[in-house]
């Protein structure tokens, strides 16, 4: 996957924001799918700017930490998707 600086993040998300659809601004920016920019505005509403920054894809965590995310997402009956936006995890697959 293409690695997007956080000025690129920026600039997607204030024009998604400002009425532009994610499936028009993923084929005008060579965004593989409309997913990704629908996660980055996600995550801006939820967490600000700083979630728009590179994150380590190699991140580790303690078996307490994924254990409660675990449990969050049951309890919660949460999609991956919504565990990983929660926790501010990199990607769903992470879980």
């Amino acid at each position: 996957m293409t690695k997007f600086n956080l000025d690129f993040h920026i600039k997607i998300v204030i024009e998604y924001l400002s009425g532009k659809g994610s499936t028009s601004l993923a084929r005008a920016y060579g965004i593989s799918t409309h997913s990704i920019i629908l996660d980055w505005v996600h995550r801006f509403d939820r967490r600000g700017i700083k979630s728009l920054k590179d994150r380590s894809m190699f991140q580790e965590y303690s078996s307490q930490f994924k254990v409660g995310v675990l449990n969050w997402k049951k309890q919660n009956r949460a999609s991956l998707p919504v565990t990983a936006l929660h926790f501010d995890l990199s990607l769903p697959s992470t879980i």
